[in-house]
């Protein structure tokens, strides 16, 4: 009897509706191999809008985090290029936390016993990617105190940095405990506890410029969503732009990637092999060189949405019912709203974004169909699908690549997925397979089909 599939990765969800294509996103064009121009500060707001999603219903901590951090910068004086630095790792500094659980206990207390853990997985998320070399070194940082030991051990200027955002980071967690209401009837009591914990948990310098720039009413009114935005927005006009190819890209998809597969153990490595599987059946479908890039980098970002789920949804090892599939359901149009606000990835929004569309038009979440549906896009279905078949799940064991093939198979034959694509897999199912679990893929000729 053939294991049940679950709308968490395996299959995509059912359900009628007219397609539109009035709204959502355009399908066609596409980046070029050229390098492109983007900024850090481009980068780490679209990452920042990833680990927003972890937060659940409280969306926001980073960004209010770097805004809050910024202006006691300002306030301390510090330099444009420490302030600059300041901003991008205010935003990241959480990039080592993709656990819902995790992120509670992290904004439940002033204080947690195993903070230094996320702190240690988002210096080695970052640190590989040259450009975040220093931001690494700030989020290693970023929760010790100033009194610590661990401070030394830090170069002076990576270490202000750092207690800057731990000092916002802890005023955001304050203000999260206020009542429900009107912030500038409570500031008060953060004002006082940040200046509570001067010379201890924070240096005396950066204390007297929170408290400085924390005076007038316009501090605490930016930290309301809208003003937020704004003032984010602001930053990323700014910023000054850099050449990055699509090896820096790829770099950079990675870390997302990496980020999103921590979430679970049963995902752990999940982007990464539909990415090496996505790139794998383009060129086995004669797509072209840049386009077999474009489309590792689509399988990397595919699944960037999770982080909103619950862990709770994630792993639990039933049949999810109507609300958590509701949830769940959100994933793959928080995937394309992050990642269409980053220049380079916007045709790669749509790939990564329509990966539970359905060709019959009863996929999600923009239920497109047939030719409104990319052919990269479909085969990166396809890459999803066949990948999670092959890992555990908690609501059943992997299955072999035979098993995986027929379920496939199933699927084309009711018009969800492409017959096409399925069939080549089909055709080289032990490659496939490897490529899917990091084993030693055959590379596949590329070149040819003009116009997929």
């Amino acid at each position: 009897m053939p294991a049940k599939l679950d709308s968490r990765s395996d299959a995509d969800a059912s359900g009628g509706g007219s397609t539109s294509l009035n709204w959502g996103p355009a399908t066609g064009g596409g980046p070029t191999g050229e390098e492109i121009s983007l900024s850090l500060n481009e980068v780490a707001i679209a990452l920042s809008d990833a680990l927003n999603l972890v937060g659940i219903e409280d969306a926001g901590h980073g960004k209010r985090v770097a805004f809050m951090a910024t202006e006691v910068g300002r306030a301390a004086g510090f330099s444009a290029d420490t302030l600059e630095l300041l901003f991008i790792s205010a935003l990241l500094h959480d990039c080592g936390v993709s656990s819902s659980r995790v992120f509670r206990n992290l904004t439940a207390t002033f204080d947690w016993e195993g903070s230094a853990e996320h702190c240690l997985a988002g210096h080695k998320l970052l640190f590989g990617f040259p450009a975040f070399r220093n931001t690494a070194s700030v989020v290693l940082h970023h929760h010790d105190r100033w009194d610590s030991p661990a401070r030394s051990q830090a170069e002076p200027e990576i270490a202000l940095v750092a207690n800057t955002i731990f000092l916002a980071d802890r005023a955001d967690v304050l203000c999260l405990a206020l009542p429900k209401g009107d912030i500038l009837m409570s500031r008060g009591g953060v004002r006082d506890a940040i200046a509570r914990r001067s010379k201890s948990y924070f240096s005396p310098e950066l204390v007297e410029a929170f408290l400085e720039a924390s005076v007038p009413e316009a501090f605490w009114l930016t930290l309301e969503e809208r003003h937020l935005e704004r003032y984010i927005e602001d930053a990323y006009r700014t910023a000054r732009p850099e050449k990055a190819d699509f090896q820096k890209l790829r770099q950079l998809a990675a870390i997302f990637a990496q980020i999103v597969d921590a979430k679970s153990p049963f995902t752990a490595q999940h982007s990464l092999g539909v990415g090496r599987l996505a790139r794998f059946l383009g060129g086995l479908l004669g797509m072209s060189p840049e386009v077999c890039d474009q489309l590792e980098i689509a399988g990397l970002l595919h699944d960037l949405g999770k982080l909103r789920v619950p862990d709770e949804i994630l792993e639990k090892p039933g049949p999810l019912d109507a609300d958590e599939l509701s949830t769940m359901a959100r994933h793959s149009f928080e995937t394309y709203q992050i990642l269409r606000r980053l220049g380079p990835f916007r045709t790669l929004s749509v790939w990564a974004s329509f990966h539970h569309e359905s060709l019959t038009g009863r996929g999600y979440p923009f239920h497109r169909r047939g030719l409104q549906i990319p052919f990269p896009a479909r085969a990166l279905a396809v890459a999803d699908i066949f990948q999670a078949l092959l890992q555990n799940r908690p609501y059943r064991r992997s299955l072999s690549p035979e098993a995986a093939l027929k379920l496939l198979r199933e699927m084309a034959e009711t018009g969800k997925l492409d017959s096409e694509i399925v069939e080549t897999v089909a055709q080289n199912l032990d490659a496939c397979r490897a490529a899917a679990v990091g084993g030693a893929a055959p590379s596949a000729a590329v070149g040819g089909s003009p116009g997929r």
